[in-house]
């Protein structure tokens, strides 16, 4: 009997200990999961008006347009929004930016002037120059053409700044006869030029046989030089830029229609490397324009931007690439190039032969 409570007892303390870990140990991940949701759910409900943005489930208020913030989150837009330098800098919409907008210039090689300053709430508006026009397959603001002068001064419509100038065809005022003897006279003076070149080549014909076999080569023709435009600047930008200013670099670009958010990207990347600045703008126009062409492109719009020196010294450096280039074209006959070098020891021997040159192209010629 004593056994029996014994280990009826011992059941009990059992049952008893088991039920006690279960309440403490269960509750604890049941309050974390709901700090979390509740955490969770207050940051939903953050709502901000709409002069303001979220940080952090804070409500921070926006600057106004011509201001920037000078802390992460402003609560009093008169002490922490600062005005953008006023002529240089803008921010023309109400923003939660801490830098301010570069103001655009209006360059006068691509035909544009000033049509309102820039402020600390508008960026710079550009209009086309007198005597130019918008063309309407690029933007009015970052480029405009040069009006056509009418070479007869006769004009139909007077140039605008969205349209080009119409020239109008001059009326000669010729009567029908003037114009019909015109075309009798040209017909006769072709006729006679026939009759004329007939009677050369009968006459030709009659000298080369008195030639015979004097001639039996062909008169070697002058060997004209390639140029060779299509060499791998890829290597060389450094080099080129080296020989071109910041301000040469961003007018080159600009000539080849590269916008102007790309360039102040570039700037504003490395506003204290102006090497890797050059050398980015220039990597951005040679991806666009690609290898064919390129370096005949670079040195052309550069002697049109009178940027000549630059030019001369750029070809300098490239020359060794542009020999390179040249030796891998096909070259004229090794002959043929040997037989037009008269040295001073056998001028007699050359002179004879250009005498007996001139005998045969005139021979030729008429022929």
């Amino acid at each position: 009997m004593a056994r029996g409570l014994l280990l009826l007892l011992l059941v009990v303390i059992l049952i008893t200990e088991i039920q006690c870990k279960n309440n403490t140990e269960a509750p604890i991940p049941r309050v974390y999961k709901k700090s979390t949701i509740r955490r969770i759910i207050a940051k939903r409900q953050v709502t901000c008006n709409h002069d303001e943005y979220n940080v952090d489930a804070e409500c921070c208020r926006k600057c106004k347009p011509g201001f920037v913030k000078n802390i992460s989150c402003p609560k009093d837009i008169s002490k922490h929004c600062v005005p953008c330098i006023n002529g240089k800098e803008y921010m023309d919409h109400a923003n939660q930016m801490d830098k301010c907008l570069r103001c655009s210039s209006c360059d006068s090689i691509f035909g544009l002037v000033v049509a309102k300053n820039c402020t600390q709430a508008r960026n710079t508006e550009c209009a086309c120059a007198e005597n130019h026009f918008c063309n309407p397959s690029a933007p009015c603001t970052s480029h405009c053409d040069p009006c056509t002068i009418c070479e007869s001064g006769a004009i139909e419509k007077q140039c605008t700044s969205t349209s080009d100038t119409v020239c109008r065809m001059k009326e000669t005022g010729l009567p029908w006869w003037v114009t019909a003897l015109i075309i009798v006279l040209s017909l006769l003076a072709v006729i006679a030029g026939v009759i004329f070149l007939w009677k050369r080549r009968q006459r030709g014909r009659t000298s080369k046989e008195n030639i015979g076999e004097v001639l039996k080569q062909e008169i070697p023709h002058e060997n004209i030089p390639l140029i060779c435009t299509d060499i791998d600047l890829s290597s060389h930008i450094a080099a080129i830029v080296e020989e071109m200013t910041l301000q040469d670099v961003k007018t080159f670009v600009r000539y080849h229609l590269v916008s102007e958010s790309v360039i102040d990207q570039h700037i504003r990347d490395y506003c204290n490397d102006t090497s890797e600045q050059k050398i980015k703008l220039f990597q951005t126009w040679y991806q666009r324009h690609g290898l064919k062409g390129a370096y005949g492109t670079l040195i052309t719009s550069l002697r049109k931007l009178k940027m000549r020196t630059a030019a001369d010294k750029i070809e300098q450096k490239l020359k060794a690439a542009v020999s390179s280039c040249q030796e891998r074209r096909p070259s004229y006959n090794n002959d043929i190039e040997q037989s037009n070098t008269c040295t001073q020891e056998d001028r007699n021997s050359c002179n004879n032969s250009a005498k007996l040159s001139k005998t045969c192209s005139s021979s030729l010629e008429e022929t």
